[in-house]
């Protein structure tokens, strides 16, 4: 838990960490997701968007210091920019768009999954982790 909360972190610009961008790096197939609320509200509508492809992946509502998953079929990411949005406090929020980061660790011959931090109103992050076994 706690290297999905680092994870996070790196995501969000938090910390410096190593990674390397996923235009650099083969694709990469993603099976699920996961939606991590970090915060002490609730937040709702939390979307997961590749607005290039359409494609998306949502959880309705993630109570405080929760997490909401989900597994799907095989997809390959392939290094478009994604968008997450979502409501909290009343208000919509959205990160823009931008490119997942990979982990230096990440083996491209093992399945990821995609992990999305939200760690305050107007904050949050992605990026690809190993999915588990």
């Amino acid at each position: 838990m706690i290297k999905l909360v680092i994870t996070g972190l790196c995501a969000l610009g938090l910390l410096a960490c190593a990674a390397t961008s996923v235009d650099k790096a083969p694709p990469i197939q993603i099976t699920g997701m996961v939606m991590e609320n970090q915060t002490q509200m609730y937040v709702s509508a939390v979307r997961l968007l590749v607005p290039a492809t359409g494609n998306f992946v949502s959880c309705g509502n993630i109570p405080p210091e929760s997490m909401c998953s989900t597994t799907f079929p095989e997809a390959t990411y392939t290094g478009n920019p994604v968008e997450i949005t979502w409501s909290q406090g009343g208000q919509i929020h959205s990160t823009g768009q931008f490119v997942l980061q990979l982990p230096n660790d990440l083996d491209e011959n093992n399945s990821a999954v995609a992990h999305v931090v939200i760690s305050g109103p107007g904050l949050a992050g992605a990026l690809l982790v190993q999915a588990s076994d």
